[in-house]
Order: structure tokens, then sequence, then C-alpha cells
């Protein structure tokens, strides 16, 4: 019964999102027709139905080794994430693949909704979303992902090489082998890039927002 109301919670979720991105976009927006195709598979995903209870949302606090390396951004600008991250303004980190059909549309509706939650707040903070599959999140990919969802100049999206994605991924302790694995996980931190709040499962942009606040005070 527990894991039949997750699933059910999630899959309107997805309908919202793709409802949203319908109203924003009509049929030219490539992704609504990919989520509106893939929500018929998404409890087949194989990486997405590792317990019987679906990803119920849980909050911790975590201390992480800094995250460096170079990454590529959606407009192909090679960046330093340690410098990205360690910069004084709370940010938001999410890990994505443009390809899924599941816990991504998700992760990125709802970063989609604490941009436009956050207002005029949002130009004191950051959020990155970055790939676990660069080998196909090309930049051009990204770039493309980024304008359906309305990311404004403060929502970035990122590649790189395989070597360093690997690298970041291992940093935050999300590294799981294969894309098809990974975990529905973000990420809040300070601007310290070493204390960061841990949301595995979907918080809603309410609480990214809250958390946001506090870390803003911090």
């Amino acid at each position: 019964m527990k894991a039949l109301l997750t699933q059910s919670k999630i899959r309107n979720q997805m309908q919202k999102l793709f409802l949203d991105l319908q109203r924003r976009f009509g049929g030219r927006c490539l992704l609504a027709s990919l989520l509106l195709a893939g929500s018929a598979l998404a409890w087949a995903h194989e990486g997405h139905q590792k317990t019987d209870t679906g990803p119920t949302l849980k909050r911790s606090e975590v201390v992480l080794t800094a995250a460096t390396g170079k990454l590529v951004r959606q407009d192909g600008v090679t960046v330093d994430l340690k410098k990205l991250l360690d910069n004084g303004k709370p940010v938001v980190v999410a890990f994505i693949y443009t390809s899924c059909t599941a816990v991504c549309p998700i992760t990125s509706h709802i970063l989609a909704e604490t941009q436009k939650l956050l207002g005029d707040d949002f130009g004191k903070v950051q959020m990155l979303s970055v790939s676990i599959d660069p080998e196909f999140d090309t930049p051009a990919v990204l770039a493309a992902y980024s304008r359906s969802l309305g990311a404004k100049p403060q929502w970035q999206h990122y590649t790189g090489s395989l070597p360093n994605i690997v690298a970041v991924q291992k940093a935050f302790h999300v590294y799981r082998g294969d894309k098809m694995n990974h975990d529905s996980l973000i990420f809040v931190g300070n601007g310290n890039n070493k204390d960061w709040v841990r949301f595995e499962g979907f918080p809603t942009a309410e609480q990214l927002v809250k958390e946001l606040h506090v870390q803003n005070k911090s």
C-alpha cells in the first residue's frame, strides 16, 4: 500500500510537470513529448525501483570533501567547480541526465518551481544541474534542455569529461556506476563547498526555498 501511494504521488508530480510544460511551450516542447511517452515506462525504469516503498523523502546534514575539477557549462564555457561552489552564495546541486524519463524530469521540475518561487531572491542563489551522462549530454543538448525549463542565468546545466563527471559524483557520494542506477538526490549548500543539506527523494520547491533562506543566513 505504501509503495502504491508513493508511485501515485510521483505520477501526479509528472502529470503536473507535463501540463506545466505543455502550457508554456505547447506542442513544440520536446521534453514534454518525451515525458508523455516516458511516463508509461517510468516504473519499468530499473534504476528507479530500488526499494519496495519508493523514494521516501529524507533530509540529512552532511560534510563532504570539497568538490574540484573542470566542468563545461551549457554555453560551452569551461568552469572551475571549486570556485563555482565556494563563492559565498547558497547553492543547489542536482544530478540529472536529459534522456531520463522518471526521476530527472521531476527533479528538474522541482528546480523550475524553486526558481519561480524565489522570485527576485533568485539572484542571490545559484543552482547547478550536473549531467551524469556526459557522452550524450553535450553543451548543445543541455542548452536546449535548459531552455525548455525556462532556466534563468542563475540556474546552469553542466557536462564535462567522463572522469571529471565521475569525480564530482564521488565527491557528493552519488556515484552508482551506471546512470540507470542513480538516486533522486538534491543538495543545498551555503557557499563554503563543504557543509551540505542532502535531500534523498523529492523535496518540494517550498522546502528548497526554506533551506536556501536558512543557508543564506548561516
